[in-house]
């Protein structure tokens, strides 16, 4: 896969690296299943790392045919666009534009740093964050770059 992915009591993490459309099946899968054992809608976490390249259109066309069952799935989507500056900035903005347009609102953020996430997460939810968020430190996910996650 071209990203990496852990899940854990209402919570889906996932790095992306350079992703194709059989990750977002995986990912999708997860976020199903992850759901579904805990009988509620989750948190979705997703770190884009300051390299990672964007997705082609194939990819881009495919995430928006998945994002409404994914908003059903979702008590929160938070992506972290990683960057500094003012053209970080600008893509985080133009991203949280863009997701908010036609969806629930509360249910997307858009954040610059991982460490940003469990402050937005409604508090029933924070501990099962802190949790995985630990695992992936463990595991080397919070600060990896694109070249690091094997490819698809």
């Amino acid at each position: 896969m071209a990203c990496a992915l852990l899940a854990g009591e209402n919570v889906v993490y996932c790095v992306w690296g350079n992703p194709r459309i059989n990750d977002m099946l995986t990912l999708l899968d997860c976020v199903r299943s992850t759901a579904k054992s805990s009988g509620r809608p989750i948190v979705y976490i997703t770190r884009v790392p300051v390299d990672a390249p964007a997705p082609n259109i194939e990819v881009r066309n495919f995430v928006n045919s998945i994002m409404p069952e994914l908003a059903c799935l979702c008590s929160g989507y938070h992506v972290v666009l990683e960057g500094t500056g003012f053209r970080a900035a600008i893509k985080r903005g133009i991203l949280i534009a863009l997701f908010q347009f036609g969806r629930k609102r509360h249910l997307f953020h858009v954040h610059a740093t991982i460490d940003d996430v469990p402050a937005y997460v409604p508090i029933q939810d924070q501990g099962a964050v802190v949790r995985l968020l630990g695992l992936a430190k463990e595991q080397g996910l919070l600060h990896c770059t694109p070249q690091t996650i094997a490819p698809g």
